[in-house]
């Protein structure tokens, strides 16, 4: 117990500072598995989703609503989870993301089963009856992954009791325990992606001829291009506008002396005597 009450305290701690994370425990599995890498929502339910009989629920969802403050809710109700602190985790995820809203959520658990399978969306209260009436109710039989929404304002002992006896069901092979994301976190993340969709699409202008071969002869420098400048036109394009005016100037200058050659306008019919021309 004391393992598992460190092991909540350290994902909570975790959590403030990278993203939700996210408690998975298996059905016949008793090896504890910690993942620091980040891993994507769509994909935290796709690995644990599968074809099951009515028999058999693929896996179980409980997502806990922002704070009022906008914050991560899983990490200040940890240390309430008794019932759930006593129960090892099979894999535990310290950076879950994608999880943004409850619509982001719902769809990524769609895509995550397969075609015919079938994913159910309920609240905290719905989800603890259909589990005590399982073997009568046929919705909850027919569904592969079933999507747990639960409020902020839900006290912890309901949290905590409803999550421990999902675990303990025979019925369902994975419960995930997991939060949507805070507001500062999903600002941050979409500012970035801006930043980088703005980068990729800025348009290109051409360089100096030098910082072009220099560019394409190293291939491994990052994509940092402060210090980089930028030219409308390259020397050669320069010096060949240059020398199109040097000549259209030489032409002219040309044209004009060609224009100051001149003849006599007087003619005689008699030629002077030699000596006598002038």
């Amino acid at each position: 117990m004391f393992t598992m009450v460190r092991l909540l305290v350290v994902a909570s701690l975790l959590s403030t500072a990278l993203a939700a994370p996210a408690l998975v425990w298996k059905n016949n599995n008793n090896k504890a598995v910690h993942d620091a890498e980040g891993v994507h929502v769509g994909r935290l339910l796709s690995s644990h989703a599968g074809s099951t009989d009515e028999s058999s629920l693929a896996s179980v969802l409980f997502s806990i609503d922002r704070a009022a403050d906008g914050q991560e809710a899983l990490s200040a109700i940890t240390p309430q989870l008794e019932a759930v602190a006593k129960k090892e985790p099979s894999v535990t995820h310290y950076h879950v993301w994608g999880s943004d809203s409850r619509k982001t959520l719902s769809r990524e658990a769609r895509n995550s089963v397969t075609k015919g399978e079938h994913v159910l969306e309920l609240d905290l209260n719905d989800f603890k009856k259909k589990l005590s009436n399982f073997k009568d109710d046929q919705v909850l039989r027919k569904s592969n992954t079933v999507v747990v929404h639960i409020s902020a304002n839900t006290p912890a002992k309901d949290i905590d009791a409803t999550v421990s006896a999902a675990i303990d069901h025979s019925a369902v092979n994975t419960v995930i325990l997991t939060a949507l994301r805070g507001v500062e976190e999903v600002k941050q993340e979409r500012t970035f992606r801006r930043m980088t969709q703005k980068k990729e699409k800025a348009p290109s202008r051409r360089r100096l001829d030098e910082e072009g071969d220099e560019e394409e002869n190293n291939n491994n420098n990052d994509d940092d291009n402060s210090g980089t400048y930028y030219v409308h036109m390259t020397p050669n394009i320069f010096a060949g506008i240059l020398f199109t005016l040097f000549f259209a100037m030489i032409a002219n200058i040309g044209i004009s002396c060609m224009g100051m050659i001149s003849n006599s306008d007087v003619y005689v019919s008699k030629m002077p005597s030699v000596g006598r021309e002038a």
